[in-house]
Parts: structure tokens; sequence; C-alpha cells
């Protein structure tokens, strides 16, 4: 699901960028929406990608904080 929501902000994101100018970057000439979805997934995808390393590494925090507190306590 958050791969979902991701996505949806990149894709509008896509949208509004090609729409103020972005189209003179690329040639979107032949099929616009399907170039502009298609780079809306891979952007997603690598969004997605850090979000998750974030997730790890915070539960990654969590468990040598209490790993920590209890090698104090003894």
């Amino acid at each position: 699901m958050k791969f979902i929501k991701i996505y949806g902000i990149i894709l509008i994101s896509c949208y509004v960028f090609v729409f103020f100018g972005g189209w003179m970057l690329f040639d979107f000439s032949n099929r616009f929406y399907l170039a502009v979805a298609a780079c809306a997934f891979i952007l997603s995808a690598v969004v997605a990608a850090f979000v998750s390393q974030e997730e790890r590494i915070a539960q990654l925090e969590k468990r040598v904080k209490e790993l920590e507190e209890k090698q104090s306590a003894q």
C-alpha cells in the first residue's frame, strides 16, 4: 500500500513537471502518458527502496538502544 501511495505522488509530480515544460527535455511525442507513467514507476521504486531502508535503520537503532540498556543494567 505504501508503494502505491509513493507511486501516486510521484506520478502527479511527473505530470506537473511535464505540464510546466518538462516535455521539452524528453521526446514524449508518441506515447506521452505511458512514458510519464514509466518514469514515475522507476522513480517510485527508488523512493520506496529508500523508505524501506530508513525503516530498517530505525528498527536497528531501537534494537541497539535496547541492547545497550540491558547491558548497562547488568
